[in-house]
């Protein structure tokens, strides 16, 4: 099982967790319709280390760890496109995994039900010892417990970005909705079973919320 399996299985352990998860993104009043695009600014120069597994290992923070503002839009084509704006290359990442993601909140229109998505689009560098290689995307259904898509290969990012276009049936088809994005770095190819080992920058900035959510 590759480590993004366990990141998202780890993060659905508490039922508290997931009601925490549903209030802090419902404060954040972002949501993304057919009619314009949203976007979340955040400072540049605030990416640093926060542990959320204890490691030996301390790696360097670079400036593709350094989220610079977290954007979701439809396209023409009704097509999601999800986007982080970077402070440098993310496909100059060496020797460990960076995972980038959104976690999606809304409540379904139809049947009043919560819907909650994570969207990962993690980086392993031909360099690491991780087994897959380059970039990758999977959706993740947190409520159903269930991954949408598996962990499929993309090709390089744009410089100073990283994006996903996606068919919003995959997240259920919604008008609207939630979310906050986040960057993190894993450490051990190995040990795979435990949450990332750290949290890096998120938009809008909410350590309190990562840390619960990978309690």
């Amino acid at each position: 099982m590759q480590a993004i399996t366990i990141v998202i299985l780890i993060a659905l352990s508490s039922a508290i967790i997931i009601s925490y998860a549903i209030s802090v993104l419902r404060t954040t009043n972002l949501s993304v319709s057919s009619f314009y695009a949203s976007s979340i600014s955040d400072s540049k120069g605030d990416a640093k280390l926060i542990a959320l597994y204890k490691s030996q290992i301390i790696p360097e923070v670079r400036d593709f760890h350094d989220i610079l503002s977290a954007n979701v839009k439809r396209t023409n084509d009704n097509k999601l496109v999800l986007s982080l704006d970077l402070a440098g290359d993310p496909n100059k990442n060496q020797k460990y995994e960076t995972v980038y993601l959104w976690v999606i909140n809304y409540t379904d229109s139809l049947t009043g039900n919560t819907r909650i998505y994570t969207v990962i689009i993690p980086n392993f560098p031909p360099d690491s010892n991780f087994k897959t290689k380059n970039w990758n995307l999977a959706i993740f259904d947190n409520i159903a417990n269930a991954f949408i898509t598996p962990l499929s290969k993309l090709p390089a990012m744009p410089i100073d970005k990283v994006e996903a276009i996606i068919d919003p049936i995959l997240l259920g088809n919604p008008s609207s909705f939630d979310y906050m994005a986040s960057v993190m770095i894993r450490v051990n190819s190995t040990f795979l079973s435990k949450p990332p080992d750290y949290l890096v920058d998120s938009a809008p900035d909410s350590d309190k919320f990562w840390l619960k959510w990978f309690a």
